[in-house]
C-alpha cells in the first residue's frame, strides 16, 4: 500500500485526537480526470479537500501530501486481560458516558468520556474468548527502559528515535497467489495458540519510543503470516454511541448457549477508536467510531465460513451500523446495493457533487457491471426527482435539496 492509497481510504490507528491518517494531512496533490495536476487544502478550497481526504480513488490520483507529524517520545504501554464481555461493559461504560455528556452539552464531560479511550487497542482472540486491551501513557523524561536496544557504538537519538536502519530495507518482490491449505480449515485450538503467542509481543507491558509503543504489524510479521493461507480482511466502523451495546450483541453470537462461531475464527481481532473526522467518505465521519476488524481465513482455502459470515452481518446489522473500511474486503458481498445516503447521509451527496466537478465523465468510476454499486447518487427538490447535477453549487450539496436514497434496490 502507498501512503496515497492509506490516505484515500482513512487508514488509521486509535486516537481521539488525532483522528486518521487523512486528519494529518495539510495539503494534497492530484492527477485529475481530465490529466492535470491540481492541489488543494483546507484553505484554497475546503469542499474539495474534505472529498479528497477520504477519497477512495473515486476524485484522481494522489501523487504528493503534505502532512503533519510529531516528534518520538517516551510511552508507558500497560494491558488488561478480559473477556469480551468485560470489555464490552467497559466500552458501555464510556458510551453512555459519552451520550450523556453530549445530551447535556458538557464539552469537558466528552472529552473526558472520549480520553477513557484515546489510543485505546484491544486484540480479541476470539477462539479463546481472550481480549487483551492495551492502553498507553505519555512520559516527559525518558526512563532507561526506553533505549534498551540501543547499540552503544551509535549516537542514541539517532539509533533509539529515527527510522528503520538499512538492514530492514529489501525489494519487493512480486509473488505468485497463495494456494489454498487445508490445513487451516481445522483445528481452531491449535490455530488459537498459535497466533496468541504470536501477538504477545504487541502487548507486552513496558515502555518504548512511539513507533514501538503502539501495536502495529511488523513488516517481518507480515512476511510471515502471508506465506500461510490465502485471507480476507474487513473492517468496520461502529458510533461510539452503541458501540458496547454492539460488543455485547456480538457476545451473544459469538459464546452464547450452544454457539460454535468462535471456531471459525483464527487470528486476533483488532479493536481501536478514532476520533470524528470532517470528510465526506470517512467511516468516522459525524462523530467517533469503534473500528474492529476481523479476517477470514477459511473461505479461499474452501471451508465457506459461516462464523465469520454471521459476525459480519452482525456487525453491519441495526445493532451495530458498522460502515465498512473503504480499504479493505466486504465489498459488495456486505454491501449489496450500497446506498450512500442512508450510511453516509450528511456528507454523500457533497462527495457526489465534488465528482461531478473533478470527475463529470467517471474516469475514475471503475470498470465491470459492479462499477456503479456504491458510485450512485440521487437528489430531490420540494419532493421532486431532480438530475442530480442541479444540486451541486461550489461548495457542495445545495441546501435547496435533499440527497435521496436509492430506488432501484434496497441496501
Amino acid at each position: 500500500q502507498t501512503i496515497g492509497g492509506a490516505v484515500a481510504t482513512a487508514t488509521h490507528g486509535s486516537s481521539m485526537r488525532y483522528g486518521s491518517l487523512s486528519s494529518q494531512v495539510v495539503e494534497i496533490a492530484a492527477v485529475l480526470a481530465n490529466g492535470t495536476l491540481a492541489t488543494f487544502s483546507a484553505a484554497s478550497d475546503p469542499h474539495l479537500f474534505k472529498a479528497f481526504g477520504v477519497s477512495a480513488g473515486r476524485l484522481g490520483i494522489i501523487v504528493k501530501l503534505k502532512m503533519t507529524i510529531i516528534p518520538q517520545q517516551a510511552i508507558s504501554r500497560s494491558k488488561q486481560d478480559l473477556t469480551l464481555a468485560r470489555f464490552a461493559d467497559q466500552v458501555t461504560a464510556t458510551q453512555e458516558a459519552y451520550k450523556a455528556a453530549k445530551a447535556a452539552k458538557d464539552n469537558l464531560a466528552v472529552q473526558k468520556a472520549l480520553f477513557s479511550v484515546h489510543e485505546t487497542q484491544a486484540l480479541w482472540l476470539v477462539e479463546r474468548d481472550t481480549l487483551w486491551r492495551v492502553d498507553y501513557q505519555h512520559l516527559f523524561k525518558e526512563p532507561e527502559e526506553v533505549l534498551e536496544n540501543l547499540n552503544f557504538s551509535m549516537d542514541p537519538t539517532m539509533h533509539s528515535f529515527s527510522g528503520p536502519n538499512d538492514q530492514t530495507v529489501f525489494a519487493q518482490a512480486t509473488k505468485a497467489p497463495l494456494r489454498a491449505n487445508a490445513a487451516m480449515t481445522t483445528n481452531p485450538a491449535y490455530w488459537g495458540v498459535v497466533y496468541s503467542a504470536g501477538a504477545q509481543t504487541y502487548v507486552r507491558p513496558g515502555t518504548f519510543e512511539t513507533r514501538k509503543a503502539y501495536m502495529s504489524v511488523t513488516e517481518a510479521t507480515t512476511r510471515i503470516s502471508t506465506t500461510l493461507a490465502p485471507y480476507i480482511q474487513m473492517e468496520v466502523a461502529i458510533p461510539l454511541e452503541i458501540a458496547g451495546t454492539c460488543l455485547k450483541e456480538v457476545n451473544k453470537v459469538v459464546y452464547g448457549r450452544g454457539s460454535q462461531v468462535s471456531r471459525d475464527f483464527r487470528n486476533p481481532a483488532l479493536i481501536r477508536f478514532v476520533s470524528g473526522e470532517p470528510f465526506y467518505l470517512s467511516p468516522t465521519h459525524g462523530g467517533p467510531r469503534m473500528y474492529v476488524n476481523i479476517e477470514d481465513w477459511l473461505t479461499l482455502s474452501g471451508t465457506p465460513n459461516k462464523g465469520y459470515d454471521q459476525v459480519l452481518k452482525t456487525f453491519r446489522g441495526p445493532k451495530c451500523q458498522g460502515r465498512l473500511h473503504w480499504g479493505k474486503g466486504g465489498w459488495p458481498e456486505y454491501a449489496s446495493c450500497f446506498d450512500g445516503a442512508t450510511e453516509y447521509p450528511d456528507s454523500w451527496c457533497h462527495f457526489g457533487c465534488a465528482v461531478q466537478t473533478l470527475d463529470p465523465y467517471a474516469k475514475f468510476e471503475g470498470v465491470g457491471a459492479d462499477r456503479t454499486a456504491v458510485w450512485t447518487w440521487n437528489a430531490t427538490r420540494n419532493g421532486t426527482v431532480v438530475p442530480f447535477d442541479t444540486c451541486c453549487t461550489d461548495t457542495g450539496f445545495s441546501p435547496e435539496c435533499t440527497c435521496a436514497s436509492r430506488t432501484d434496490c434496497h441496501a
